[in-house]
């Protein structure tokens, strides 16, 4: 961003701009040059924010495709287990690593949510900073009723970005806890459906309710 150096559009006038034309042409030009800039700063910062909504609308999207394919994976293991069957059966074993595979996507995509947070709230300075040079340029003389009006055009698009930026990372906020909470949950119900598969039936494993992390038996793999 630009409209910050000392001296530049606020060095005050070393002569009344009616005994010399150019002086006030050039505050002018240097107020105009001085929006152009903070112009492109916005659209740069909205372009950022309408990429950076996509990327949670896509990375929420395939987190729900994650977990729809887990949560059918593990009933079909638990229908089988239900109404009994072989020890480490290769069919559930299979699908048990598959449920597997899906909860490790999920947790990467959960990864890929707190970098895109780090991001939006680094956007939000970026922001605040704009606002504060938008209406700083307000002071620069040099001015006509044209450069203020695109000012306060700026300004009010600053401030819609602003609001954008804080509901978007008010919904990263709520997604990261909700993919969070199913995750610690789901990675203890994947524990006891690994101990069901070994033993061919439904089954909680001994001190099931102490388990917080991954599954800590495996079902036998296929060789």
């Amino acid at each position: 961003m630009s409209g910050c150096n000392e001296g530049g559009p606020f060095a005050p006038s070393v002569s009344p701009p009616s005994s010399n034309p150019a002086i006030s042409q050039t505050g002018t030009q240097t107020v105009r040059q001085r929006i152009q800039q903070l112009r492109s700063d916005q659209a740069a910062l909205a372009n950022g924010i309408s990429q950076q909504q996509a990327q949670l609308n896509a990375t929420r999207s395939q987190l729900s495709s994650d977990q729809a394919a887990y949560s059918g994976l593990t009933n079909g293991i638990t229908s089988r287990l239900q109404t009994g069957t072989t020890p480490g059966n290769p069919d559930l074993v299979n699908q048990w690593n598959a449920a597997q595979a899906k909860l490790d996507a999920m947790t990467l995509g959960v990864g890929q949510l707190n970098s895109l947070a780090s991001q939006v709230t680094t956007q939000a300075s970026v922001a605040g900073y704009l606002l504060e040079n938008v209406r700083a340029t307000f002071a620069v003389g040099g001015a006509v009723d044209e450069d203020h009006r695109n000012l306060r055009a700026i300004e009010g698009e600053t401030t819609r970005s602003m609001q954008q930026i804080d509901r978007l990372i008010a919904d990263l906020n709520g997604q990261i806890s909700t993919e969070n909470g199913f995750l610690t949950r789901e990675r203890t119900n994947l524990a006891a459906l690994s101990y069901g598969v070994n033993l061919g039936r439904l089954g909680n494993p001994p001190g099931a309710t102490r388990m917080t992390g991954g599954p800590t038996r495996r079902p036998v793999p296929l060789q």
